[in-house]
């Protein structure tokens, strides 16, 4: 069979172009907290924030967006916040010095360094941090730090 007649065979039977369905858009892959956490659409809790569900991995990050969920609201992380009008980080702090993959609210626990309050992901945070704060004081981490001179 000459090769034009192979082509028109296969564009025959190839199936024809589909539309992509809302199943096939982007889908939220990470804890938007615990931002290196993979999250199972099957077995992750799930929250919503404004029709949006948020997968979410654990108890512990249910809690701290419930309490705080403008701090967690990143459409790089959950694709579903694309182009929505979200409410405004209450710090600029985002992740933990101590933790660097975990994202801090206004509402999780403070260290004073410097003068600036530094907030951490929990109490263990906290404690590692007072222990040794120079090791955990990256400005990459913690914009609001002076300037070092």
């Amino acid at each position: 069979m000459p090769r034009a007649a192979w082509f028109v065979l296969f564009a025959a039977l190839a199936p024809a172009a589909r539309p992509v369905a809302a199943d096939d858009q982007a889908k939220q892959k990470f804890c938007p907290i615990m931002t290196t956490d993979e999250v199972d659409p099957e077995n992750s809790t799930v929250v919503e924030y404004k029709g949006v569900k948020v997968l979410l991995c654990c108890d512990t990050c249910v809690a701290k967006f419930k309490r705080d969920p403008a701090a967690y609201l990143d459409p790089k992380l959950v694709p579903g916040l694309a182009g929505k009008e979200l409410p405004k980080r209450g710090i600029d702090q985002v992740y933990c010095p101590v933790y660097k993959e975990r994202k801090v609210s206004a509402k999780d626990p403070v260290v004073m360094y410097k003068g600036v309050k530094v907030y951490v992901f929990n109490e263990v945070a906290k404690q590692r941090f007072e222990k040794d704060p120079a090791r955990y004081a990256d400005p990459k981490v913690l914009p609001q730090l002076p300037k070092e001179q």
